[in-house]
């Protein structure tokens, strides 16, 4: 502690800055209620803080890092962050930690009307599953699913479309085709669902990490082009886009996705990547690097892993 102040001065000091951080009160009420300037007030919460008068502390509720997600958003451009402390390696213990953070998020920050957009994934379903408030809004699944089990895919959209009450737009298809996609892509029901994609308000899109944790690289595998994808340099996906190391889209085989486009995410309003566990810190770093997503929530070492690359 600063022993250049009297203790008289130091109270004073840190009575302002208590009063400004810890109660809400303004500079302009402090300088009325002191008969001193907003500047001299500005520069005693300052001084008070700097000299080690207060202790400011993030009081978040556990297992959110403040400092590393702080980082993070800064370091690439996000509106926000959150770095996540997972108990350990295990992939699916990170996958329900994760979930956790995702579902709050959803419940605080979706708003009445959205156009909410799912690409499936076990994160987002398990989030889904823990949401209990929503307020009215619809709910559009953004991409096909990988796998034929609900569990792994549309079941977050039909569960979120229940809390929200709006409409529910699902997507009943593969995310990849083994033959052109246009047979698919052309059914009435399947269209009413792409043509939301360029109405959303909101999109929250897994992070899938190739090839060891991606329900698309499952799939790709059962088709028999893997090798051909791997080839191509991708370690991983945000809804349905292929990303390489350095963030950049990689082509998909040409007709034969299924699902919200590069272009339509970015005219997105906000777009979140949701996704972590040692199997996806390639993924989650290329996802940061491609500029895709206003947020991000990740475990802490793929964050720790991205600010050392």
């Amino acid at each position: 502690m600063s022993t250049s102040l009297g203790v008289e001065q130091q109270v004073l000091h840190a009575y302002v800055a208590l009063e400004n951080l810890g109660a809400g009160r303004s500079i302009n009420d402090l300088a009325d209620e002191l008969g001193i300037s907003r500047f001299t007030v500005s520069r005693m919460v300052k001084r008070a803080r700097s000299d080690g008068l207060i202790d400011v502390r993030a009081t978040i509720e556990s297992p959110v890092d403040v400092e590393l997600s702080g980082r993070l958003a800064e370091r690439f451009g996000l509106r926000s962050a959150f770095a996540v402390h997972t108990p350990g390696p295990d992939e699916a213990l990170a996958r329900n930690v994760i979930a956790r953070v995702t579902a709050r998020y959803l419940e605080e920050n979706a708003v009445d009307d959205d156009v909410l957009g799912l690409s499936p994934g076990r994160t987002l379903v398990a989030a889904s599953r823990l949401v209990n408030r929503m307020p009215y809004l619809d709910v559009v699944q953004l991409t096909g699913v990988g796998t034929a089990r609900t569990e792994d895919g549309a079941e977050s959209v039909t569960n979120l479309g229940r809390v929200a009450g709006g409409g529910t737009y699902p997507l009943y298809a593969p995310i990849i085709s083994e033959v052109p996609a246009q047979a698919i892509t052309s059914h009435p029901a399947v269209q009413q669902t792409i043509r939301r994609f360029d109405h959303l308000t909101k999109a929250v899109m897994t992070i899938g990490g190739w090839p060891e944790s991606s329900l698309l690289a499952e799939l790709v595998q059962q088709l028999g082009m893997l090798d051909e994808l791997m080839g191509r340099g991708i370690v991983g996906e945000i809804g349905g886009v292929l990303l390489d190391a350095d963030g950049r889209e990689v082509p998909a085989p040409e007709g034969r996705m299924v699902g919200i486009t590069s272009d339509q995410i970015r005219r997105t309003p906000l777009a979140v990547g949701v996704g972590g566990g040692p199997s996806k810190t390639q993924a989650v770093l290329a996802t940061l690097r491609s500029g895709l997503c206003h947020v991000v929530i990740t475990d802490a070492d793929s964050a720790r892993a991205a600010l050392a690359a």
